[in-house]
């Protein structure tokens, strides 16, 4: 008895892994009004690379267009507010959150800075868009040209995420199959008549084997999800 409620337990841990969201929740603010939808969307690193490239570039074209800093910021948060993307309402969150820092008296690149070490996933483009109006403050340096580097980074960050995608599509594939290969086993067995479910939970041997063999699979899932995810974490966002 005591084997067989183990494998319950692992069964039920293999059923969560196995149905749990492979992204985490996007959380917001309270009063960032964004719909639902955007919660459980999946990331996808090239298309997040592209869209905050495309924020930089607007943000450099409104400044060459005489546009001010804040303005331009509070321009920003209007137009990607009706964006139904993860990405979009991490930028207005972004925008909103500087602009309310400089109407209370600090800078935008407080504001940037601090929606940085807020932000887990794109923190790293936030800190160095802070950069940018600190470098320009300090040097003189034309903000939009700075903006432009920033920009074309974000751009080969797309390109190399989408080359990593394609280059892990084999191992991705290989993984989902050894994740369906036992429940295909199990269910071949059944149609056959040869009834390894009975095995499986009736006899000692069978119970210790599903044990093992639950505990292997979770090992798969664990180490293979373990390893895209350090390879993936390489290509910066």
């Amino acid at each position: 008895m005591v084997i067989l409620a183990g494998a319950v337990v692992l069964l039920g841990a293999a059923t969560w892994l196995w149905l749990a969201p492979g992204n985490p929740t996007l959380t917001l603010p309270a009063g960032g009004g964004r719909p639902e939808r955007v919660r459980r969307q999946r990331a996808n690193p090239a298309t997040d690379a592209e869209d905050y490239a495309k924020l930089v570039r607007q943000l450099a074209a409104m400044l060459r267009a005489g546009t001010g800093p804040a303005a331009a910021f509070g321009l920003l948060a209007t137009i990607w507010a009706t964006g139904s993307t993860r990405t979009a309402a991490d930028i207005h969150t972004g925008c909103t959150r500087a602009l309310a820092q400089w109407r209370t008296g600090g800078t935008l690149q407080e504001g940037l800075a601090a929606h940085a070490d807020a932000n887990a996933s794109h923190g790293r483009l936030w800190k160095r868009l802070a950069w940018c109006f600190a470098v320009s403050e300090e040097s003189g340096a034309a903000l939009a040209d700075l903006l432009d580097t920033l920009a074309e980074e974000a751009e080969t960050a797309a390109d190399m995420h989408r080359a990593l995608d394609a280059a892990l599509s084999g191992p991705r594939a290989t993984s989902r199959l050894l994740t369906y290969l036992p429940g295909i086993g199990l269910g071949l067995g059944q149609l056959l008549g040869i009834n390894p479910l009975a095995v499986l939970t009736t006899h000692s041997v069978g119970r210790v084997a599903l044990v093992c063999g639950v505990c292997l699979w979770l090992g798969n899932r664990f180490w293979c999800a373990r390893m895209l995810r350090a390879i993936s974490d390489k290509v910066p966002s």
